[in-house]
């Protein structure tokens, strides 16, 4: 009985999505439905935006990428990076770049990727850089404390920093090789999860040059058991 109900849905859904297909939306009326909760129809729409008029119609659609069920987000996370390029002074307040910081962990990996890509377009690094290293301090605290025993928990927090790490990656050579970040990835190197290390230790390659003290920490990974982390510092 359940997968008849099932069905009886997915066969709804797939007519409605037939029907919006067919209709010819205009611009002020996608707008106007990124307004609204029909996720389907707002997919679609999305996907049929081909301009933003101003800094009210971007703010709109950033607002989609979070706090929206999961395909909503990604079709928004799409539509941006194919429409930053061409509309860059629209995606620069601040509250944009919050929307960003906090996409950059979107449990879609998906998103995470389109918003590393995206936050390339940002003008003000230095609020975008210490916005990210704020996470990261939260993420490490969190691991650090009450979660320390609850192994889901763990892997949260590690996808969190993956991420975040990831997107300093994309960025570093726009950001300062600072002492905090420094400081930070000593304690990301230390992680028991190779995939932190390996971002830490690419992180930490591509800073050396600019400050030394990002040297020691790829000396202390150059030994790390895990060939994926010693290819960066070797």
């Amino acid at each position: 009985m359940e997968n008849y109900i099932n069905y009886e849905k997915n066969m709804k859904m797939l007519s409605q999505a037939v029907k919006y297909c067919e209709e010819n939306f205009l611009h002020d009326e996608i707008i106007q439905e990124l307004k609204l909760d029909n996720d389907l129809k707002k997919q679609l729409c999305i996907i049929e935006l081909k301009k933003l008029n101003n800094q009210h119609e971007a703010d709109i659609l950033t607002e989609n990428l979070i706090n929206k069920p999961g395909p909503v987000r990604e079709t928004v996370s799409y539509k941006i990076l194919d429409l930053i390029p061409f509309y860059q002074d629209f995606f620069q307040t601040k509250n944009i770049t919050d929307i960003f910081v906090k996409a950059i962990s979107d449990i879609n990996p998906s998103v995470s990727r389109n918003v590393i890509e995206i936050i390339k377009y940002i003008y003000d690094v230095d609020y975008l850089y210490q916005n990210i290293l704020k996470e990261i301090k939260i993420t490490l605290e969190n691991i650090n404390t009450e979660e320390k025993n609850r192994s889901y928990v763990i892997n949260k927090k590690n996808f969190k920093l993956y991420w975040n790490l990831e997107a300093l990656i994309s960025i570093y050579d726009k950001i300062p090789a600072d002492d905090e970040l420094s400081e930070l990835l000593k304690l990301t190197s230390n992680s028991n999860d190779y995939t932190i290390r390996e971002k830490t230790a690419k992180t930490a390659s591509l800073l050396s040059a600019k400050n030394p003290k990002f040297k020691e920490i790829t000396d202390i990974l150059a030994d790390d058991i895990n060939i994926y982390v010693r290819r960066y510092v070797n």
